[in-house]
């Protein structure tokens, strides 16, 4: 099979590999659209730990052609969104955190290649009129459908989101389907503002603009806001949305920041308003529950391009720039 291969920093190679032999629980899955993600792109940059030579992507959906022995050939031909891990169900991780923590997980093989081979319980059927690409955004979906249910939403909260990439979307949209005042989402993109609102965000505002905070001012009544999301993975700007929140509000962190990070928040102000801080990261229990959560959202007008294996660097500058929404490789192309 054809695959990419990162070799460190922003190199990779795409060649022939030998597609890896399936073992009595596993499945072998044409991949037909992956995601790129701010994580790859982190990954390249060396913010992100991981170590080569590997086959990278997380984010990615395709068609189940074989099956190990003990696997029921029924489920051959299924359109499925791909788990990078499986879990045991047995495991002290799994009964009480979360089975995306499984202490006996097994990662499936990377995104980036024309087949992938994963246990069966690391893939699950998305509905019949889903697109490959909708598909795709199953495992960053979950990861903020996992972060959205952290939060405490009583008394209809007035939500601030920061960053209208695509994590900021989802959390937003999840949001939307909670008892809330109002969303207002903080973006200097023209392109992804323009998105946000139309996705349904009730105000949008442009934080590069002088009158910004006196904006944010007036729709909390100089209040504050009960919930703020940071869906970027930059310290200033997690800085910024707790700096906007009431006495006891709630920030959650969403967006991946790099290791060694500092959060340059007043530690006093911070304890004063009794604010409450929460690190979202990965996928919770809720990966199986997402496909036909995301059915209705409309996603496939996120995607922004669609590119080969062999342009895979293309994809990583387009993704870094944030220029547009969602961009996805298609290993069969």
């Amino acid at each position: 099979m054809k695959a990419s291969i990162w070799l460190g920093e922003d190199k990779f190679e795409t060649k022939n590999v030998e597609i890896p032999k399936l073992k009595e629980d596993q499945v072998l899955v044409r991949v037909e659209k992956v995601g790129l993600c701010g994580t790859d792109v982190h990954i390249t940059q060396g913010l992100f730990p991981s170590t080569p030579p590997k086959i990278l992507g997380h984010e990615f959906s395709g068609v189940i052609v074989e099956v190990g022995s003990k696997i029921d050939k029924s489920n051959l031909d299924k359109r499925v969104a791909c788990n990078t891990t499986s879990s045991c169900g047995k495991c002290e991780n799994c009964l009480n955190w979360q089975i995306s923590r499984c202490s006996n997980s097994v990662q499936s093989s990377g995104g980036f290649a024309e087949f992938s081979v994963m246990p069966l319980l690391s893939t699950i059927e998305i509905p019949k009129q889903m697109s490959f690409e909708v598909g795709a955004m199953t495992e960053p979906a979950s990861c903020c459908f996992s972060g959205i249910e952290m939060i405490d939403y009583k008394n209809k909260p007035k939500i601030l989101i920061i960053g209208a990439g695509i994590m900021g979307i989802l959390c937003m949209l999840f949001a939307k389907q909670k008892d809330i005042d109002f969303i207002v989402v903080s973006e200097p993109n023209p392109v992804r503002r323009k998105m946000v609102k139309q996705l349904g965000a009730d105000f949008v505002i442009d934080p590069t603009d002088k009158n910004s905070n006196k904006q944010l001012e007036e729709l909390t009544h100089s209040i504050g806001f009960e919930i703020c999301v940071e869906a970027v993975g930059k310290p200033n700007l997690l800085d910024y949305g707790i700096s906007k929140l009431r006495p006891r509000g709630q920030a959650l962190m969403i967006g991946v920041h790099p290791e060694k990070s500092n959060l340059p928040s007043d530690l006093y102000d911070f304890h004063y308003k009794e604010i409450k801080l929460f690190g979202a990261y990965g996928r919770g229990d809720y990966f199986n529950q997402t496909p036909e959560r995301i059915s209705n959202f409309g996603l496939d007008k996120l995607v922004s391009k669609i590119f080969s294996l062999n342009q895979i660097n293309e994809a990583l500058i387009a993704t870094s720039k944030g220029e547009g929404m969602k961009y996805m490789i298609s290993p069969n192309l």
